[in-house]
């Protein structure tokens, strides 16, 4: 006669299949396009802002800053957009989902936009600046939020708010 088979520490049988937590909720989703589109827009502000004074300027010097303070403004935006999205979903890589989605946005309005500007652009520095805005958005996002999620793992978790 053989035996039942023993118990685990916890006192239960054995599941036969492990149980396996999702890593990508719909919560998950709900907050990587709310804050995508959140911050997708205010990129879309600065890109559109940036444009407008960009066609009122005369001085080569004036255009340079006010494309660099854009650039500056653009990955400040996409790095604070990848810290909250990982922050309240606790899923690393959710920041590279919501860049990819918020600079896909934004190349979309900034394309059609200059589309509409008298001298039109030709297709391939279109294509350019569309490639450039998506990988933008995409690197800086996830990257900010993977290192987000690492000092929060290296440093014990979540700490409490007070």
């Amino acid at each position: 006669m053989q035996s039942p088979p023993s118990p685990e520490r916890n006192g239960g049988p054995k599941s036969l299949r492990p149980v396996r937590r999702p890593r990508w909720s719909r919560s998950t989703t709900i907050s990587v396009l709310r804050l995508g589109l959140l911050i997708g827009g205010l990129v879309i502000i600065t890109d559109l802002a940036a444009l407008a004074m960009s066609e009122r300027t005369v001085s080569a010097d004036d255009l340079a800053t006010i494309g660099a303070v854009d650039e500056i403004l653009n990955y400040v935006l996409f790095a604070l957009l990848g810290v909250l999205v990982v922050r309240e979903t606790s899923v690393m890589l959710s920041g590279v989902v919501a860049g990819f989605f918020a600079s896909l946005l934004d190349a979309i309005v900034v394309s059609a936009a200059s589309l509409m500007v008298p001298p039109t652009p030709p297709p391939d520095a279109l294509l350019l600046g569309f490639g450039r805005n998506l990988v933008i958005g995409t690197v800086f996002a996830g990257l900010s939020g993977v290192v987000y999620a690492l000092v929060q793992r290296w440093s014990g978790g979540r700490r409490s708010r007070r």
